[in-house]
């Protein structure tokens, strides 16, 4: 798809514009009580289809850094902040992990998705050392999986899930046909938990339409026969679960049919870098963390816009920008509240964080839930080929 590698071409200029091989951020301008820096490792995806998901949250993440150094640092220390690219390989990405660990890092970022992460993940953890992908939005990222130290500071599956169907059965109506991307753990996941949110609220799925995606952002296969069960199929709403590049293509191929149903997705189908597949896109439905359009309502939103701007001379890529920068918040919260920078003791501070504010919303975790479902995400609706922000929307009832 030729406007979703233009992204991801554009993303890897910006990062090599900014970083050459890595990206490393440090000031000297407050005295540290330290020897030396405290790093902060970013093993994520500056290439590949998780660029425009990742790319985002690693400037703010910088920016951050670059902000609480200025201010004097944390616990007397300076942060130091370096990101590698690892091309949305996972064992790249192992390896990159294990450079950091190697060289003394106290958090480790890792990729905007569970399946993609979990190797990098698992290197921090296993050495004890904290683990934090800034926008996954799977349970996978915690104690479930086998982390203990990871977390994520993206709103999770069963909230975002759950936001979506209560969307469409309060505001667009109460049959819905599934077309479901089994490529990832996190679409596979987000449709299960439409289904069951909108089943709850008196909604029918009339069926669920399989597709799967290449690792190279395109469809495996052509869905012409599933468009075609879903044109039959007479929905009043289509839950696409998926992320560009195929996801994209199947949002096209559905409305080449003359199929003009609403569908409404979750984060991985936000930003406009792939609406070129769909041209005049309409009764298009995203939930989200944030407007990268200039039109959300919340100020601190806005301010990090600005700063990203300033950085790297364009607008974010999705709304998933301002987790980069919220997962540096809350290291530095749980550093506080703990004392230490030591991963154990770091993640039981998080695990006590409740409603604590950051730019990405209230946050709160728990001994057993390391990701967030009860935070408010923005709806954003998609006409003529333009979003605009709708509204904040919690979920009422999150699918647990």
């Amino acid at each position: 798809m030729k406007i979703f590698k233009k992204v991801i071409g554009a993303v890897a200029v910006l990062s090599l514009v900014l970083t050459g091989a890595s990206l490393t951020s440090t000031s000297a301008q407050a005295a540290s009580k330290c020897k030396s820096p405290i790093l902060i490792g970013a093993a994520m995806a500056q290439t590949g289809f998780m660029s425009p998901f990742d790319g985002p949250a690693i400037t703010t993440a910088q920016i951050q850094v670059n902000k609480i150094n200025a201010a004097g640092g944390v616990l007397g220390c300076q942060l130091q902040f370096k990101a590698v690219d690892t091309g949305t390989d996972p064992d790249k990405a192992a390896q990159i992990a294990t450079t950091f660990i190697g060289q003394g890092a106290k958090l480790l970022l890792v990729t905007c998705d569970a399946d993609i992460n979990y190797k990098s993940a698992l290197v921090a953890n296993t050495a004890g050392v904290l683990v934090i992908a800034p926008c996954v939005g799977s349970t996978a990222m915690g104690p479930n999986n086998g982390l203990n130290l990871g977390f994520s500071m993206g709103s999770a599956v069963p909230g975002e899930a759950a936001i979506m169907a209560e969307y469409a059965a309060a505001n667009i109506g109460k049959t819905a046909t599934l077309f479901k991307d089994m490529s990832l753990a996190y679409t596979t996941s987000q449709c299960d938990a439409f289904a069951t949110r909108f089943k709850s609220l008196g909604g029918r799925i009339v069926s669920t339409q399989e597709f799967n995606q290449t690792q190279a952002g395109h469809l495996a296969a052509p869905v012409d026969a599933q468009v075609a069960a879903a044109k039959k199929d007479g929905s009043k709403v289509i839950a696409l679960c998926s992320y560009p590049g195929g996801g994209a293509e199947a949002l096209a191929s559905i409305r080449k049919a003359g199929l003009d149903t609403a569908v409404i997705s979750g984060f991985g189908m936000d930003g406009a870098f792939w609406l070129g597949a769909v041209p005049n896109l309409s009764n298009f439905y995203v939930v989200t963390y944030a407007s990268v359009f200039g039109d959300d309502p919340n100020p601190g939103v806005n301010t990090l816009m600005a700063s990203f701007k300033k950085v790297t001379g364009q607008d974010a890529a999705t709304g998933g920008f301002i987790t980069g920068a919220a997962s540096i918040d809350a290291f530095v919260a749980a550093a506080k509240r703990a004392n230490s920078f030591d991963g154990v003791k770091l993640a039981s501070s998080l695990e006590s964080f409740r409603r604590v504010s950051t730019v990405a919303g209230p946050t709160s975790f728990s001994a057993k839930l390391h990701v967030n479902v009860t935070r408010p995400m923005a709806i954003i609706q998609v006409t003529k080929g333009v979003h605009h922000f709708v509204a904040y929307k919690a979920a009422v009832r999150p699918v647990l």
